[in-house]
């Protein structure tokens, strides 16, 4: 006859039924490829899965794990900061739920992880210690840094997009004026030639403004020739020894009545530059399109200095005027086709926003180089250096 006291068959009990539990989980434990870990109150493992083993301590057995810390597994700044999440959860009770981390212990800049923590409860509902799950995800995020890297730069690429549309508008209403002035200029002079006749008493100044308008749509039509042969890489030099300083003297003297109309004090500086190859024709483009910008925003009675001479192996040009400058956020725009700065917009100062970009499309062809040091309402100027090579 059975004893009163004992269980019913099929019944564990209590005591059976803990180590059956403890049984169970050491099982589940030994097979789940998921990184899971069960602490005591002190942040000692009690439990650790094979996947856990496989991640963070390769070669070592669950046993060997049993009442150590991470302090005896990962480095201490690692072990240290997951100590103390786990001592708040024990004091608060609140988990921490799907944090993003990078994977620290393994010293690899491109590894996280995302990790779970929660308290461990007895069947009191007390806190006994604490147990987490982390996951690998490297790829995820990697991914995930990928699509926000790849959507940054669809807003930067459209956000580039919407200012070339802006300066295409601008560059069209720009150039339209250009050429509306001369042509305008040069109908309304051939207009009054007609009323006179060829003979009449203005005939020959009439002409004279007619030429010089003509000249000037001619310089339009070649500044956006020359441009696109640029960027097609359809621009041949013509190299042959140049005189720098002879150059620069004739530019300045085609500069001095437009600075004379503005009482502008337009001085030339030059010393012994050795006659280098060059194209000629260019040399003089890039020296009259600085020394005319220079000219153009600068105020009434100010001054444009061009300084000519040797600098390291290079001749070098320098234009320094007493204009208003250009601000440090379009210093490196000023360069570009078409681009024209806020103030000479705003002050509806004439130009196509070309000079600068052939300028430089000129230097770069001779393998020089062009920078600009401005302060805004101080001035600005625009250095050229030029390798002194010879002409084979």
């Amino acid at each position: 006859m059975a004893k009163a006291n004992a269980a019913p068959h099929g019944d564990p009990d209590s005591e059976s039924l803990r180590e059956l539990k403890l049984k169970c989980m050491a099982n589940l434990l030994a097979a789940t490829e998921e990184r899971l870990y069960f602490k005591d109150l002190q942040s000692r493992f009690l439990f650790v899965s094979a996947g856990w083993l496989a991640a963070y301590a390769p070669g070592r057995s669950a046993d060997d794990l049993i009442g150590k810390t991470d302090f005896n597994v990962f480095s201490h700044q690692h072990a240290a900061d997951a100590f103390a999440d786990e001592q708040e959860i024990i004091h608060s009770g609140k988990p921490i739920s799907g944090q993003v981390e990078r994977e620290t212990y393994t010293g690899r800049p491109d590894a996280w992880v995302s990790t779970t923590k929660m308290p461990l409860l007895d069947d009191n509902g007390q806190i006994i210690g604490t147990f987490g799950l982390s996951r690998d995800v490297t790829a995820q995020v990697i991914a995930e840094n990928m699509l926000a890297r790849q959507a940054s730069e669809l807003t930067a690429q459209n956000e580039r997009l919407r200012e070339l549309d802006r300066l295409k508008d601008e560059f069209i209403a720009a150039v339209s004026h250009e050429l509306r002035a001369p042509l305008t200029s040069i109908l309304g002079y051939l207009e009054v030639l007609e009323d006179e006749g060829a003979d009449g008493p203005n005939s020959s100044r009439f002409a004279e403004v007619i030429g010089r308008n003509a000249n000037q749509l001619l310089r339009l039509a070649g500044d956006l020739l020359f441009l696109s042969r640029m960027r097609s890489g359809r621009v041949a030099l013509d190299l042959r020894d140049t005189d720098l300083a002879a150059l620069a003297a004739e530019a300045v003297a085609n500069a001095r009545p437009d600075a004379e109309v503005k009482h502008i004090d337009l001085a030339l500086s030059a010393t012994a530059v050795p006659p280098f190859a060059a194209d000629p024709g260019r040399i003089r483009q890039l020296l009259g399109g600085l020394i005319s910008n220079a000219v153009k925003f600068t105020g009434k009675g100010g001054r444009v200095e061009v300084r000519v001479g040797e600098a390291d192996g290079h001749a070098e040009v320098a234009v320094t005027d007493t204009g208003m400058g250009i601000p440090a956020t379009e210093q490196e725009r000023i360069f570009e086709h078409f681009y024209r700065t806020a103030a000479a917009t705003k002050q509806v100062i004439p130009g196509t926003g070309l000079g600068l970009a052939i300028v430089r499309a000129i230097a770069d062809a001779h393998h020089g180089t062009i920078t600009v040091t401005s302060a805004e309402g101080r001035g600005s100027t625009f250095t050229v250096l030029l390798p002194l090579r010879t002409v084979r």
